[in-house]
């Protein structure tokens, strides 16, 4: 019963997601790039939406067997699942190695292409969109929807989950918190 509400549910929100998708895509474009495709973060994050792997392995343009023989997750203090590297890899390292890629000229060709570049974060909205849906949350109100995709790209669809419900307020290496990408759903951002 709860699968067929949300198949319902996704087909009647569809052609609203589309005006949600591209207010959330142009927000987290300005708030990770200043939206510029070709930038590459400390870390290693890729492009004007600053995709890390675990979010190019969900699309499907990175080889899921080539990231899980080179990771494993470890719980930290504020996060279930931290990924890890092993034998001197990094998220750099991997994204430099045209092995790893799905897509023909890798990273390089990823950074070149705006169009990959949106098409990948489609693609992401999509699944983050069904993860949200899949854990009861109404994505009905699009100020809410905005807000809990936008903290989902930052930090995951279980650290906004968690923002959402407990008001835990995860911060990434950079010491930016979920709350200042959940509140950018609300209108609450200027760049």
């Amino acid at each position: 019963m709860r699968f067929l509400y949300i198949l319902i549910f996704s087909a009647v929100l569809s052609s609203a997601n589309e005006s949600v998708y591209s207010e959330v895509k142009s927000i987290i474009a300005i708030m990770e790039s200043s939206n510029k495709h070709t930038v590459v973060n400390r870390n290693g994050f890729l492009g004007k939406y600053q995709f890390g792997a675990m979010s190019l392995v969900d699309i499907g343009f990175l080889k899921l067997e080539n990231y899980r023989a080179l990771t494993y997750t470890k719980k930290t203090k504020t996060r279930a699942a931290k990924v890890m590297w092993r034998d001197g890899y990094n998220l750099t390292k991997f994204l430099n190695d045209q092995n790893n890629w799905n897509i023909e000229g890798g990273k390089q060709a990823f950074l070149n292409s705006t169009e990959l570049q949106d098409k990948a974060m489609d693609k992401m909205l999509r699944i983050n969109t069904k993860r949200l849906l899949q854990k009861g949350f109404d994505l009905s109100d699009p100020s809410f929807a905005k807000s809990m995709l936008i903290a989902s790209h930052f930090g995951g669809v279980g650290s906004a989950e968690k923002y959402a419900k407990e008001h835990k307020d995860y911060k990434d290496d950079f010491g930016t918190s979920i709350s200042k990408y959940y509140n950018a759903g609300n209108g609450h951002y200027n760049p």
